[in-house]
C-alpha cells in the first residue's frame, strides 16, 4: 500500500507528483498567454527539456517522481491546459487524503478533479473537494511545521470560503492543530511566492507580500486571534527570516522546494539568496529555467509532494 502525506515544507521528500509538459504548451501565444495565466510566450520543447532536467535532479536525490502523464486516461489529454505543469496548485496530499482545490480561472477548473481521479489509482482517497463559491489553490499552502498550516489569500485565486471549507476538514481530522490565514495584497498571486520555510528555524520572505495585513489564527473551539506575521513567528519559532527584494520576488526567489531540512532547489539566477542560504548551512541545488519561468511558477509550483517522511 502506498504511503502518503506531507505536513511540512522541509521533512525529507520521498515521493512527488509532477506532470511532464507536452505540446499543449504551444497553445501559449502572444494572443493567449494572459488568458492562459502565463507570463510570456514559451518554446515548448525547451520548456519540456528544462522540466525533464528538474525531474532528473530529483531522481538523482533518490526521490520517486510519479508522472501524472502515466496515470491519465486517453480522454484526459484532450482537456489538459498548459498550467497542469504546476501540479502544486491542484491540491494537497495529507495523511487523511487529497484536498481537491477549486481554481479561480476557468481554464484551470478541470485540473483538480483530473488529479484526484489519478491519485485514487494510487490508493490516495479524497478528503475534501472545495465547492463553489469557494476558491482555493495549492500554492497558497505553506506548512511551517507539522502542526501548523498557513493558507494565503489575495481574494482572487483563494478566497475566504475556500479557506473555511479546507480549514473545517483539516481541523476536524486533526491533520494540524492550527490554521493561519495569511491575507495577501491583490498583486501577490500565492503565498508560496512570498514566504517559504526551509527549516523550522529559517525562512525566506518578501516583507510587502506577507506583512501588510495581520494574520488570523484559527484553532478548534478557540477564539480567532489576530497577529502580525513576525509576532506569530517570534512566539512560535526561534526562526530567522531572509528578506528578498521586489526584483527577487519577480524571479521566484522565495519559491523554492525543499528536498530535506536545509536542502533546497532554486532557480539558478537567485544568486544572492543562494549565498544567504549557504551562509546558513543550507545545501542549494540550482536549475535552469529560461523557459520554465515564463510560465509564472517556480520549483515549488511544479511539485506536489505525495510523501514527506523522516
Amino acid at each position: 500500500m502506498l504511503e502518503f502525506g506531507a505536513k511540512t515544507e522541509y521533512d525529507p521528500l520521498r515521493k512527488v507528483l509532477m506532470y511532464r509538459p507536452g505540446k499543449e504548451i504551444s497553445q501559449v501565444t502572444k494572443d493567449t498567454y494572459q488568458e492562459l495565466t502565463f507570463r510570456d510566450v514559451v518554446y515548448w520543447r525547451r520548456f519540456q527539456q528544462e522540466h525533464d532536467a528538474f525531474c532528473d535532479l530529483l531522481r538523482g536525490e533518490n526521490i520517486e517522481v510519479i508522472l501524472l502523464n502515466d496515470l491519465l486516461e486517453e480522454q484526459d489529454f484532450s482537456v489538459i491546459d498548459p498550467n497542469l505543469v504546476y501540479t502544486r496548485d491542484t491540491g494537497a496530499i495529507t495523511k487523511a487524503g487529497f484536498i481537491q482545490m477549486r481554481m479561480a480561472h476557468q481554464v484551470r477548473r478541470p485540473e483538480p478533479p483530473l488529479v484526484a481521479r489519478s491519485l485514487k489509482k494510487l490508493g490516495i482517497p479524497l478528503l475534501v473537494s472545495i465547492d463553489a463559491p469557494g476558491l482555493l489553490e495549492g500554492g497558497d499552502f505553506v506548512y511551517p511545521d507539522e502542526d501548523t498550516l498557513m493558507i494565503g489569500s489575495n481574494g482572487i485565486r483563494t478566497n475566504e470560503e475556500g479557506i473555511s471549507q479546507a480549514s473545517k476538514a483539516i481541523l476536524e481530522k486533526k491533520i494540524v492543530d492550527t490554521v493561519v490565514y495569511v491575507p495577501l495584497p491583490s498583486w501577490r498571486v500565492h503565498l508560496d511566492g512570498g514566504l517559504m520555510f526551509v527549516d523550522q528555524d529559517l525562512f525566506i520572505y518578501h516583507p510587502a507580500s506577507v506583512e501588510t495585513f495581520p494574520l488570523r489564527i484559527i484553532r478548534n473551539n478557540e477564539p480567532i486571534e489576530f497577529k502580525p506575521l513576525m509576532d506569530f513567528i517570534k512566539e512560535n519559532y526561534d526562526a530567522e527570516g531572509i528578506p528578498i527584494s521586489d526584483n527577487e520576488l519577480y524571479l521566484f526567489g522565495a519559491n523554492v522546494v525543499c528536498l530535506d531540512q536545509r536542502k533546497v532547489v532554486i532557480y539558478e539566477w537567485n544568486e544572492r539568496i543562494k549565498d544567504e542560504l549557504q551562509d546558513r548551512n543550507v545545501e542549494v541545488l540550482s536549475i535552469q529555467a529560461g523557459e520554465l519561468s515564463r510560465g509564472g511558477g517556480g520549483p515549488h509550483c511544479m511539485t506536489l509532494p505525495i510523501l514527506r517522511k523522516k
